[in-house]
């Protein structure tokens, strides 16, 4: 009557000052029910008497959830009774324990002074250019940032500033990593290359390995740029958002032409020297059909597919996604992505486009998979994303660039530790009660703060990232249940 899926975390103990999440919570997904134990995060598979009981545990005791069930005749004696004794035995392994999730000031406070005071710091991204060649119609750089003067390129002095500061502060650590962000980070080539140059320099002088990752539009992607991709392994991820009628009138060059050719060219060009290269493809109002996309980056050549949607939380675009828009991708999924996925999936192959990997890595972990800790940190926000203006101002991440109230700093005096702390204060006080009391917490862990950041420096909740993320969740046990049922006919079929 129910299978186990997995076991990923045990709960916390430690007092809450906001409503803790329910023991369980049992929905449909697909064609089949679920309980999902909050407590262990388990999700358990059960049929459809299961269901029903469970339900009635909400508001009775098992003994009085049996005694209803059986004056109701809508399940055989024999059936209940065995209901009820599963259902006892979760009772006994904790499926009626409330966990407690719930993040403590003082725990909050201890966090901050280890994340701020006693942990080197050996990440950072470079806005190399606050411009671009393109006008993207949907660019949340157009819409979410405050209307002050062009900041332009990145200049050598500030990118030296930058790095130096990155070693000075990465103490012990191995490995420092730089991202290189824009605007369009390759209209800054020049600075690109002595940043680059300049951090294996210091790299070699100090003992430690760089990383780096750049996310480029492929306009300006030429030889030299290449052989330095290749050469210290980027990561890299690519915009592209589809064939050329969709790309060309999402993404026109400044002067209003189409800019596929260009981007297409200079991707041609890495392909040709690089083996693994991701495409992000920003989904537009109106929607188009997913399945289309994913089979035109997939014949493109790319190893790696992300979709993207646009919503831009400061001020509305005319492209921004809308509620039909959220309902059709969600139909597309299910009448057509998810059979595709289980199709690659089936014949030995992962999908380039697969959004539900992370869950199913996740459900098939040992059971002895150590507790999992909620930490209090969505992100790296004001610490491993935080991002040098072209100016030398210091923003949470390269989305908050521009934003004038998200300042936490300059490069040339560091960060404000104490506007990074009041930073994830603020954004507790937001989230905590909705949040901490959520069934899903342990699993979803909070929106991007980005996405319900406000222009005057605080935050605002929105309900839309829940309902996008308890439906992606339980599409995503839906998939795994079918994955497993597809797995089981192959291996009984090669009896």
């Amino acid at each position: 009557m129910m299978t186990n899926m997995s076991t990923n975390s045990k709960p916390r103990t430690q007092p809450s000052t906001v409503c803790n999440p329910p023991p369980y919570r049992v929905f449909e997904a697909g064609e089949d029910s679920f309980v999902y134990d909050t407590t262990s995060c388990r999700f358990i598979r059960i049929d459809p008497p299961t269901l029903r009981f469970l339900e009635l545990c909400q508001s009775h005791s098992v003994d009085d959830a049996k005694g209803v069930m059986l004056g109701q005749g809508e399940f055989p004696e024999s059936t209940v009774k065995s209901v009820a004794s599963e259902v006892r035995a979760l009772a006994r392994n904790g499926l009626f324990k409330r966990p407690d999730y719930s993040v403590s000031s003082d725990r909050l406070e201890k966090e901050l002074r280890h994340r701020y005071d006693a942990t080197p710091w050996n990440k950072l991204e470079l806005a190399l250019a606050e411009t671009c060649n393109l006008a993207c119609t949907y660019c949340y750089c157009g819409t979410c940032r405050d209307i002050l003067p062009n900041q332009g390129l990145m200049s050598e002095t500030v990118a030296r500033q930058a790095i130096n500061w990155l070693f000075a502060v990465s103490g012990k650590s191995e490995q420092v990593s730089i991202t290189f962000f824009g605007g369009e980070p390759l209209l800054n080539k020049p600075v690109f290359m002595f940043a680059v140059e300049y951090s294996q320099k210091l790299g070699k002088l100090h003992g430690k390995k760089v990383f780096y990752s750049m996310t480029t539009n492929g306009t300006l992607l030429d030889d030299d740029v290449i052989t330095v991709i290749k050469r210290y392994n980027f990561g890299l991820m690519v915009s592209l958002d589809g064939p050329p009628e969709i790309h060309n009138a999402q993404c026109p060059t400044r002067g209003g032409e189409g800019s596929f050719d260009a981007a297409a060219t200079g991707i041609r060009r890495l392909m040709a020297r690089r083996r693994a290269v991701t495409v992000r493809c920003t989904m537009a109002h109106p929607v188009p059909r997913m399945l289309d996309l994913v089979r035109y980056f997939e014949e493109f050549g790319f190893t790696r597919i992300v979709l993207g949607r646009v919503v831009n939380p400061v001020h509305k675009s005319p492209v921004d996604f809308t509620d039909d828009d959220f309902a059709s991708c969600e139909r597309q999924a299910n009448e057509e992505i998810v059979p595709w996925m289980l199709d690659k999936l089936a014949h030995g192959e992962r999908p380039k486009y697969y959004p539900y990997s992370y869950f199913v890595e996740e459900q098939e972990k040992s059971v002895k998979t150590t507790a999992r800790k909620v930490s209090p940190f969505k992100c790296g926000a004001c610490r491993g994303t935080t991002t040098v203006g072209a100016d030398g101002m210091l923003y949470p991440c390269h989305r908050f660039v521009g934003m004038e109230a998200w300042r936490i700093g300059t490069i040339g005096n560091g960060p404000d530790y104490g506007r990074c702390k009041k930073f994830w204060r603020d954004y507790r006080a937001c989230v905590a009660v909705k949040c901490e009391s959520c069934w899903l917490w342990a699993q979803c862990k909070g929106p991007c703060p980005w996405e319900i950041a406000q222009a005057d420096g605080s935050f605002k909740f929105s309900d839309r990232h829940c309902e996008q993320m308890e439906k992606h969740i339980k599409k995503a046990v839906a998939f795994y249940t079918r994955l497993k049922a597809e797995e089981r006919k192959v291996r009984m079929g090669s009896k």
